[in-house]
């Protein structure tokens, strides 16, 4: 491998003599020596393990040093700190410039990284392997999700004691704390960190693939239910202790919000689509142990009593333990972990499974097991299928509903071999053909998808990766677009708004994003990412470019919607659609007011639809904006009836 010399007399430099402190511009000049020596080809590439055990962990060190600097915080702790972690950083980039990638060592939690795709920051995760871990050998691997306390960061982390962590050691198991981007319930960007986390280590390790555990506590406990019901398939078995389940009752006690049936449609769909009860069938294959204090004040024991009962009425048995007249800190203590990890570690994923069940509210949760739903008949409601292998395994039996096609991976599923197969969905016989590939693409409509309107033939139909809702945007590769044009005022406001979104994505996710002026912005990364605009198409030259093929007319606090239009100098507009100029990435518009004052910061978008047009006289009992229009884009991305809600009175 060539070296970087630069990067050379940097590490000879800097490790020659320990009586001085490392500077941080010393790891920050090595980091970027690094990464110039890669994008030259000089160094291991982004997908090596050199590179994926290195730079990312380099570069955590560096944010954690600069973090206390930034704090201005002082004396001989904060000094010493700054030290050892910097330290620590540029004996990571000796073994990048060395080849040589840093491991974990066994038998200690010791602090990891990756680069998170959606803002490409340096997040870390936490992994113990066993005492006796051999890298030749599989081993089962435990996904932790911590609970939620306010001062979680990445100077202060969540994570578990030393005794807890040999529960996993004794169990045999590779244990990984993921972040979660701080406290963001392990929904959206939290979501995403837990699975891109456990993909690095499933990369960097030698992982069981049938043996890969999901556990958590209080809110990572509510994480467990929702990760391991959107993605049946993905993990042998769950254990969630004293987490959240019927999201709509728990806000209605928590928040005061009103009844499930009084919540506006586009909340309800929000909030349903986050809510594990509302998922249960999904659990029909994934082996779950729940555990909760009886006399828990904090999330009531009926959270989980609840969903077990609802589990229990259509077949599903989920395991049951009350820790008797004990409140919400069970996770304090270590029978909970000896309970679940100790159980959990007999399983093994059956890949395939006889029988699938499967809803879904969004095209972005799609798979199960052998089974993708790849098409809608409707948006804005849930999509469910019941599919059964005959015992033969020459045929399959379908109930659905709102599913216009689904696609069957006839490798994985309990299928004889053979090309041909009988299909009965919903009472109707059809014979399919298995493709090349070895996938049944099933129509359960005759009917073809409805043409989009003429003046939107480029769209895209909503699928996968590209269905909304707003904050889906965030789940992939996006940059901030700051607009530059209008006046000096309209210049100023977009500059602070643009900082203010940008402050507030790192005090929810821990990492500041991608920020670009409109002037700034590349053809290639118009094809790369997706925009957050800022602006209106006089004030951004971007949304000035797309502007005539939107839905929704924008001017100055001025808005179109169907026909109708909305004014004042108090609204502000909310809106995702695919990049005219890239349908494959999204734009998410922010224009007028401010959305979300009100709102927690972990939870700003949470429910937000495709678009809404909001004023900010007024608030609802969630705290978000009370919308003039609201509403989800129709399956061709057109604004629809059906799921379009005007403001009573307006």
């Amino acid at each position: 491998m060539r070296t970087c010399h630069s990067l050379t007399i940097i590490f000879l430099t800097m490790l020659a003599s320990r009586l001085f402190a490392a500077p941080i511009d010393d790891l920050r000049n090595a980091i970027i020596g690094a990464e110039r020596a890669v994008a030259d080809h000089k160094a291991p590439g982004v997908d090596t393990a050199v590179y994926r055990t290195n730079i990312p962990l380099a570069k955590l060190k560096l944010r954690k040093a600069e973090l206390v600097k930034k704090a201005a915080l002082t004396g001989a702790q904060a000094d010493q700190f700054v030290d050892t972690t910097v330290s620590q950083g540029l004996a990571v980039m000796a073994n990048f410039e060395a080849g040589k990638p840093t491991y974990a060592t066994p038998g200690a939690l010791c602090e990891c990284a990756y680069i998170a795709e959606c803002d490409g920051t340096s997040q870390p995760y936490y992994l113990r392997l066993p005492k006796n871990y051999d890298p030749a050998k599989p081993t089962p691997l435990i996904v932790f999700l911590h609970g939620y306390v306010p001062s979680t960061s990445v100077l202060d982390p969540w994570i578990l004691q030393d005794d807890i962590c040999q529960i996993a050691d004794d169990n045999g198991c590779i244990l990984c704390i993921t972040y979660g981007r701080r406290n963001s319930d392990f929904k959206g960007v939290g979501e995403r960190d837990t699975l891109e986390a456990q993909e690095v280590v499933q990369s960097l390790y030698k992982i069981d693939p049938l043996r890969v555990y999901l556990s958590g506590v209080s809110m990572g406990g509510m994480g467990v239910w929702h990760t391991a019901l959107r993605h049946p398939g993905r993990y042998a078995a769950a254990t969630p202790m004293c987490g959240q389940t019927d999201m709509a009752r728990w806000w209605q006690k928590a928040g005061g919000w009103p009844p499930r049936d009084q919540i506006p449609p586009f909340r309800r769909w929000m909030v349903e689509w986050d809510s594990p009860i509302d998922l249960i069938e999904n659990a029909r294959d994934t082996p779950i142990f729940v555990q909760h204090g009886s006399a828990d004040p904090l999330v009531p024991v009926d959270q989980t009593t609840t969903i077990v009962e609802a589990a229990k009425k259509i077949g599903i048995d989920i395991k049951l333990y009350l820790f008797p007249g004990a409140s919400h800190y069970i996770y304090w203590d270590a029978p909970c972990y000896k309970n679940a990890w100790g159980w959990e570690k007999d399983f093994k994923l059956d890949p395939s499974p006889r029988r699938v069940d499967y809803k879904t509210y969004s095209l972005d949760y799609n798979k199960s097991f052998w089974l993708e739903i790849t098409d809608f008949e409707e948006w804005g409601k849930p999509a469910t299928v019941s599919c059964t292998v005959s015992e033969d395994g020459s045929g399959l039996t379908l109930t659905t509903e709102n599913v216009r096609q689904l696609k069957i991976d006839a490798r994985q599923a309990p299928l004889k071999k053979g090309a041909d197969f009988t299909a009965t969905v919903n009472g109707k016989r059809q014979t399919v053909r298995a493709t090349a590939s070895g996938e049944l693409v099933i129509n359960t409509s005759t009917e073809a998808p409805p043409a989009a309107a003429a003046r939107a033939q480029w769209l895209p139909r909503k699928r996968a990766g590209l269905c909304g809702p707003a904050m889906q945007a965030f789940d992939t590769p996006f940059i901030v677009v700051q607009g530059t044009q209008g006046s000096d005022a309209e210049r100023a406001d977009l500059a602070t708004k643009t900082k203010r979104f940008a402050d507030e994505w790192d005090a929810f996710a821990d990492g500041q994003p991608r920020v670009r002026t409109d002037a700034e912005i590349t053809r290639q990364d118009i094809q790369d990412y997706n925009l957050v605009l800022f602006g209106t198409p006089q004030t951004n030259r971007i949304l000035g470019q797309i502007a005539p093929r939107l839905p929704i007319s924008i001017a100055d606090h001025r808005f179109s919607v169907a026909g109708k239009t909305y004014a004042g100098a108090d609204l502000g507009l909310v809106m995702c659609y695919p990049n005219p100029l890239a349908p494959n990435r999204y734009v998410l518009i922010f224009s007028g007011e401010w959305y979300g004052t009100k709102c927690g910061i972990n939870h700003k978008y949470d429910l937000v639809p495709d678009f809404i047009v909001f004023n900010t006289r007024n608030y609802n009992y969630d705290d978000t904006n009370e919308h003039e229009v609201a509403g989800f884009f129709g399956m061709n991305w057109e604004v629809t009836p059906k799921t379009t809600w005007v403001r009573e009175g307006k």
